[in-house]
């Protein structure tokens, strides 16, 4: 592109962008592919990728159950139980769906257990002063506060080594 013996085309630039086709003899697919890979790092060394946490307002705002604060006078947003969204604002809704779960999978784990006595699994919903049914023929208590609650999600969680399962977020 040198016409008349001007400093014309790409020998001649004075653009970093062209320096390297500068030496070039030929151009081809690897040469192009080459010039591509030169050109991405220097672009990021000139405009490095922020450090935002993209998370912010979603997973950043999750706790996990054993660092939440106190549940007292407080609604939920949602809970992540096993990787699964829970839709629930009410700690006792989030009481009854995790107890629910668990007992599906894991119903060994509560019948005539330390487990079970814990959180007053029965099958006769009269021994309960406020009963909630969380499987076929089986109940738990109601009557007890969000704080009460939480302790009782946590101690089943801790005895099936489930502590790193449940996270919730604040409404």
């Amino acid at each position: 592109m040198n016409h008349d013996g001007g400093e014309q085309g790409y020998r001649y630039s004075r653009l970093w962008l062209n320096r390297d086709l500068q030496t070039l003899d030929h151009w081809n697919v690897a040469q192009i592919e080459a010039r591509a890979e030169r050109i991405a790092q220097r672009f990021l060394e000139v405009w490095p990728a922020p450090s935002v946490d993209v998370l912010a307002g979603s997973k950043h705002d999750q706790v996990n159950i054993f660092e939440a604060e106190e549940p007292k006078f407080k609604k939920l947003e949602y809970a992540v139980f096993l990787g699964n969204r829970l839709w629930v604002t009410q700690v006792s809704r989030l009481y009854v769906e995790v107890i629910q779960c668990l007992l599906s999978g894991q119903p060994d784990a509560f019948h005539g257990t330390k487990l079970g006595d814990r959180i007053q699994l029965a099958a006769d919903p009269a021994t309960l002063r406020q009963s909630v049914q969380v499987a076929e023929g089986y109940f738990v208590e109601g009557n007890i506060d969000s704080t009460t609650k939480f302790e009782r999600m946590k101690f089943i969680l801790t005895e099936l080594g489930l502590e790193d399962e449940l996270f919730i977020k604040f409404a």
